[in-house]
């Protein structure tokens, strides 16, 4: 049997031009699939811990209802912060979720603070893997 060194060296080099973008684009997918996972738990008034979260005080309560707005913690009254929250690449190997306005990002640093939202479960994470990972395989194609 003989294998013809030349052409696994060029199928080789090949895939690795590939692995750049092919790791890119699958920090993207990745990183939006995050970004929305957080988005949507948060929305329905589930913690990063899997429970609901904290009930807003009685004085808050009455300003939500007054106009009406639910009174089940969701963190979305107005719809800007989660609204603001935004995923952005950083390289081909990294990725941030972060809210780019100011007022926005101190409105989600100190809500965390009190109902912990702004993070990602085991499931969210493994999830993000997987799409990492089939991302990154389809475009690599093997």
């Amino acid at each position: 049997m003989r294998i013809e060194v030349s052409a696994v060296k060029g199928a080789l080099d090949k895939i690795k031009r590939k692995i750049p973008s092919a790791s890119a684009k699958g920090i993207a997918r990745a990183g939006i699939f995050i970004e929305n996972a957080i988005k949507d738990r948060t929305r329905q008034g589930t913690s990063v811990n899997g429970g609901g979260f904290k009930k807003y005080s009685k004085g808050y309560a009455k300003v939500r209802a007054k106009r009406g707005a639910t009174l089940t913690p969701n963190l979305f009254f107005t719809g800007q912060m989660l609204g603001n929250m935004t995923f952005k690449k950083l390289s081909s190997t990294k990725g941030q979720v972060f809210f780019p306005n100011r007022t926005q990002n101190i409105k989600a640093f100190f809500n965390d603070q009190s109902r912990p939202f702004f993070s990602v479960n085991k499931q969210e994470e493994d999830r993000a893997v997987d799409i990492f990972r089939k991302t990154f395989e389809r475009e690599l194609r093997i």
